[in-house]
């Protein structure tokens, strides 16, 4: 990916995810929105987050941990709340944790490697 391709992926996932938790505080603040509806919107952005996931098969395994255990945890999320079962939901919640550890992790060396002028160790690409 050259320099242009890769700050639009990064300005599309920034902006796509900016959205979803714009669209979540103000479901919360309105209130009155069927966990259905929520399901469903979840759902859909683990769609998203699938297809963003096969982006980074040639990305680092960080960003590829991230955003595989980020797109399970939408599905999760979203049937839990569908079907009403509160045990998907809370895996979930766990896989959730997981995912920001992953992200934490990434950015975290990232930022910290760029500062230093080295590589961060954040593995290689799934695919060469």
């Amino acid at each position: 990916m050259n320099g242009r391709q890769e700050i639009l992926s990064v300005y599309t996932a920034f902006f796509t995810y900016g959205a979803f938790w714009e669209w979540y505080f103000l479901t919360s603040v309105l209130g009155g929105v069927p966990a259905q509806a929520i399901g469903l919107v979840l759902i859909a952005f683990g769609i998203f987050t699938l297809v963003m996931w096969f982006g980074t098969f040639r990305a680092n395994l960080g960003l590829f941990t991230t955003f595989l255990l980020l797109w399970i945890t939408f599905f999760l999320l979203g049937i839990g709340l569908i079907v009403n079962d509160i045990t998907l939901v809370h895996a979930g919640d766990y896989t959730g944790i997981l995912t920001a550890i992953a992200a934490w992790y990434t950015g975290l060396a990232s930022v910290v490697a760029e500062a230093l002028g080295i590589s961060p160790p954040l593995g290689k690409p799934v695919l060469s």
